[in-house]
């Protein structure tokens, strides 16, 4: 799994023309990377389950950050890395203005329920006058962030 990451993350362009997200990994994401190649090379069974590259993606940033209690020093970092990996594009940006939002009226070490914040934006689409577009950005915010709690629940 952490192969395909690697290999993935080598064959993207640089978020920056300076900056090479593979080179920014900690020492040992580096040693479980290097662990996994090893171990995939010597493995010569056929594993019927693949999991997909943005199965892989979601499982490296829940492996990070915890979404049901992400201290509100550490949004920047967390959005960051969601577009790092590909997992967010810039018309997803809008929708993280709502966790920012509530980040903005927390210390940074109170923690914050990312899941809990988009389901009341969900609820609250007719009250607040949601308008389509930002409706769509909120909801593939909200399948990401759930699609990270379980990932999280999962390790």
């Amino acid at each position: 799994m952490l192969n395909a990451l690697t290999s993935y993350l080598q064959q993207q362009a640089p978020v920056m023309p300076e900056h090479n997200p593979v080179n920014t990994q900690p020492g040992s994401q580096v040693d479980a990377v290097t662990a996994a190649q090893n171990k995939n090379d010597t493995n010569t069974g056929h594993n019927p389950y693949s999991p997909s590259q943005r199965a892989l993606m979601v499982s490296a940033v829940a492996s990070d950050f915890d979404v049901r209690s992400l201290p509100a020093g550490e949004v920047s970092n967390f959005q960051s890395r969601l577009q790092q990996y590909g997992l967010i594009d810039g018309r997803d940006l809008n929708a993280l203005a709502l966790i920012n939002t509530a980040r903005a009226e927390l210390d940074d070490q109170t923690p914050l329920d990312t899941v809990a914040i988009l389901n009341e934006a969900r609820h609250q689409f007719g009250e607040r006058g949601t308008g389509y577009s930002e409706r769509q950005q909120i909801n593939r915010l909200h399948t990401l962030i759930q699609n990270l709690a379980s990932a999280r629940m999962t390790q």
